[in-house]
């Protein structure tokens, strides 16, 4: 049976070994997964050696309307940095983006690019049964979606959602309205943020139509007993993205049975690069020692 390093091991490994795990990682930049309508989608992959290796399939944030999968080596490298060192390799994934592209667009490329994956597995070194969603903001939302509603080859084991968004119902009945790192009174026709209205379609909610479409993009309405495990991490101090988004969620899947974790940080902002302070940095070893739980060993 395989299993991952130890926690003590892999932060060991990250720090006295650096040159060792660049040599043995295989690095493929820009591997086109998916062409739509003539766009061409691309992936950057970080592949472990030997066989069989839970994956760990990262999305990028933006407001919906920009990012790119650079990213995870910029604003998310606080946590790219300890994927390698704990045995998972590691695939960054470009999709479409809002306002050329609306809902569902987006988590629908993610799901191109599980699939993508999976008919690659043996040559990627992948095990198709321990994949992991994670993304941030957008990307947050973004693969909380496309793991609460896979098609039948998109399913992966486990989702690790940072401050997204997964009730859209919720959030255009804030007032006050918490939108790009402020609160405002809510505006007319709902609290609706100009990334979500280009992600959505509209700026103010008013016919049936937008609200049928509202409502399928809330995760919140997806969730079923037996879907994927669940861990959401948000900050207690999030003015882009309330943490009651992520209480919504943890709430429904909890009242259908399914696992879903919480690890609010206190003081915490919108964005990882500004949870620093002491009481703050335990989301790390909090998101590898529960990724280990959950991708650590071969599905029977």
């Amino acid at each position: 049976m395989h299993r991952l390093p130890t926690c003590s091991f892999i932060f060991s490994l990250l720090c006295a070994m650096p040159g060792l795990l660049a040599a043995e990682v295989e690095i493929r930049r820009d591997v086109e997964f998916t062409k739509v309508a003539g766009e061409s989608l691309h992936l950057d992959m970080w592949l472990q050696p030997g066989m069989s290796n839970p994956a760990v399939i990262y999305v990028h944030g933006g407001g919906f309307t920009g990012g790119d999968k650079q990213q995870i080596e910029t604003g998310f490298k606080p946590i790219f940095e300890l994927l390698l060192p704990a045995g998972f390799s590691v695939v960054s994934v470009n999709y479409r983006v809002a306002p050329k592209h609306r809902f569902p667009a987006a988590p629908k490329d993610v799901q191109t690019a599980i699939v993508w994956l999976k008919d690659q597995s043996k040559t990627l070194r992948i095990d198709p049964d321990r994949l992991a969603l994670m993304g941030d903001s957008a990307g947050g939302m973004i693969v909380s979606y496309a793991g609460a509603r896979p098609t039948a080859q998109s399913r992966v084991a486990a989702v690790v959602s940072f401050f997204g968004e997964h009730d859209f119902a919720l959030r255009v009945s804030e007032d006050p309205c918490a939108v790009d790192g402020r609160t405002i009174p809510r505006p007319k026709g709902g609290c609706i943020s100009g990334g979500m209205a280009a992600f959505l379609g509209f700026r103010e909610l008013e016919t049936p139509a937008q609200q049928r479409i509202l409502d399928d993009a809330s995760v919140v309405h997806h969730v079923y007993r037996g879907m994927p495990r669940y861990l959401l991490l948000h900050g207690t101090r999030d003015y882009g993205v309330p943490i009651e988004q992520s209480h919504s969620m943890q709430q429904a899947m909890q009242r259908v049975g399914a696992d879903c974790q919480l690890v609010p940080i206190v003081g915490g902002g919108h964005g990882i690069g500004g949870w620093t302070a002491p009481h703050q940095t335990h989301y790390k070893q909090r998101v590898i020692d529960w990724l280990l739980q959950a991708l650590g060993k071969t599905t029977p």
